[in-house]
């Protein structure tokens, strides 16, 4: 079952409505360029984007698991950032310390299947070989850009403040 051009018009409207529910607020700037296009575009809108960030979280020594609506961000940068930069939040921890990278991440509606399947080959054929296509009961095309994230417990606020090549 598809949607009509009526259907989608409205969810995409529906959509550029909505609240930022990020925690930024906003699109990352070295993403909106991208962002801006395809929702002018009538066959696509965004639901979620990232350019990528690397973060550094207040964790328990126990879990290098880190639920990101529940813990205390000590850094978060959506551009290089250096040793020092990092070295220097993890004196806000309380413990342990959790870096996360998370690369690129855009999710896009697609208005027909075609279209979807146009954008998934654009992505894959750029490199983002982790893409998908979701195609739902209702006729909503969605598709998922993105690469793997990577986390790694940074440890102990004083080890790492006493020798930072730790890091």
């Amino acid at each position: 079952m598809s949607c009509t051009d009526r259907e989608f018009a409205r969810w995409k409207s529906q959509s550029a409505q909505k609240c930022d529910q990020s925690r930024k607020g906003g699109v990352d700037a070295d993403i909106a360029p991208l962002v801006c296009l395809l929702n002018g575009l009538q066959q696509y809108f965004t639901t979620s984007s990232c350019s990528g960030r690397t973060i550094l979280i207040d964790g328990n020594s126990d879990s290098s698991e880190v639920h990101k609506q529940n813990c205390q961000w000590l850094f978060v940068s959506h551009q290089k950032c250096t040793a020092e930069e990092v070295t220097s939040a993890v004196g806000g921890s309380s413990g342990d310390a959790v870096l996360k990278f998370e690369p690129f991440v855009l999710h896009v509606q697609c208005r027909r299947l075609e279209d979807a399947q146009l954008m998934h080959s654009v992505a894959v054929n750029s490199g983002f070989r982790n893409s998908g296509l979701t195609v739902g009961e209702n006729g909503q095309n969605h598709l998922g850009t993105f690469e793997i994230q990577y986390s790694w417990v940074v440890g102990n606020r004083d080890v790492v403040k006493s020798n930072p090549r730790h890091l």
